[in-house]
Order: C-alpha cells, then structure tokens, then sequence
C-alpha cells in the first residue's frame, strides 16, 4: 500500500500539472482577447481624438472664408458710398459697412480662440498618439509571447498526458478508482496530509485511532467529512 501511496502522490503531482497547464489554455485567450479590447479602446480614443482636431481646423478654415467674404463686403459697399445720391442710402451704406465691420472683429477674435484651441488639441492627440504607438508595440510584444507559450501548452499537456499513463499503472487498480473518482467531485489536493490531527483539506478533526490507521500504512484511509485520501503529516515514512 505505502509503494501504491508514493505513485499516487507523484500521480497527483502529475494531475496538478496538467490542471496548470489546462487553466493556461484558458488565461492566455483571456488576456490575449483583454489586449485586443483594451487596444481597440486605445485606437477609438485616438481616432475621436484625430476627429476632434480636424473638426476644429475645418471650423477655423470656414471663419477665414466668411472673414474673406466680409471683408470684400466691407470693401464693397466702401465704393457703393461713392454712388449714392441721398443721405437715406448713404446711412443705409455706413450701416451694412459697421455690421460687417462688427462681423469681421467677430470672426478674428473666433479664428484666434480656434488657433488656440488646436494647439492644445494637438498637444493631446500627439500624447494619445505616443500612447497608443508604445501600447501596441508592448501589446505585439506579449501577444507574440503569449501565442507562443499557448502552442507549448498542447505539447506540454501531451507530454504530461502521457506521463500520467505511466504513473497510473504504478499505482492499484482500486486505488486509483477510489483517486479518480474523489479527484472528479473536489477542487484542489486528492491526497492530503493530516495537520494539527486534522484533514488539510476540509480541517475536520481526525480520531487518534484512524491516524494510528493511516501510520500503520495497511490500507486506504478516507476523510469521513470530504472524502479526501489522508497521509500522515510525515508524509510516507512509515
């Protein structure tokens, strides 16, 4: 029983590799589908940011056309004063001049908050630009890694899969039916020690006989709380 206990606990190791290995394959898609998202969120961010500038220079070049077309307004209306034949149409003429005038101080002061307002704008695209560049050139980077490592995870489980085939036939038949069979309805540890005269699995107190039991190495001793294989805290010596 003692030699069967040994390939168990080195079966179990077996098992809490490829339990590794299996949550590998589903953390690395994980992060790799969070870097995508992340990535895309950063991209938005930059595209919004690009957007916002180039509305703004659009805006600031349609003040400077209607700041072009009031100025030749302005000049327009100047050579009409010289044509008029009564002070009605004179004022009429001074009027339209002062409104575009009015118009034109307007529109500079507007074209020069829009020239302000791009500068700042493009500080902040070009600090989103570098950000986002940097992100995905480290995200390319670890993507590279992280693909890498999940196409050795397949081999190393293969492996692993094959080791446990070998170990499983070191250990007894009913044995090993007993393992299985506790290994498929508990998370964690099959086979555990007991600590302070308790399971380590479930800390239920263990009787000073069954631990007696256990030392004398003659048969299979179970949790009758979690139905966890137990061994002694010394592990297998006796």
């Amino acid at each position: 029983m003692q030699e069967s206990l040994r390939a168990l606990l080195e079966l179990q190791k077996t098992d809490q590799d490829l339990h590794e290995l299996e949550q590998y394959k589903v953390d690395i898609p994980n992060q790799l589908e969070t870097m995508e998202t992340v990535q895309s969120e950063a991209e938005t961010r930059l595209s919004d940011q690009e957007s916002k500038v180039e509305d703004i220079e659009k805006n600031r070049r349609q003040h400077e056309r209607d700041l072009q077309a009031a100025q030749e307004q302005v000049k327009k209306y100047q050579g009409q004063l010289y044509s008029v034949k009564t002070n009605k149409e004179y004022d009429a003429l001074q009027a339209e001049i002062q409104a575009q005038k009015n118009r034109i101080s307007e529109l500079e002061d507007g074209i020069l908050q829009l020239i302000d307002e791009a500068e700042t704008e493009q500080e902040t695209l070009e600090t989103i630009r570098g950000e986002t560049e940097s992100l995905i050139e480290r995200f390319g980077e670890e993507r590279t890694t992280l693909e890498s490592r999940l196409s050795a995870v397949d081999e190393d489980v293969a492996v692993k899969m094959d080791e446990r085939k070998r170990m499983a036939m070191r250990v007894e038949n009913q044995v090993l039916k007993v393992y299985d069979r506790i290994r498929r309805n508990l998370r964690g540890m099959t086979v555990v020690p007991i600590k302070k005269g308790a399971c380590s699995g479930c800390f239920h107190v263990i009787p000073l006989q069954v631990v007696m039991q256990i030392r004398q190495g003659r048969r299979l001793v179970s949790c009758e709380s979690c139905g966890r294989i137990l061994i002694t805290e010394e592990g297998l010596e006796y």
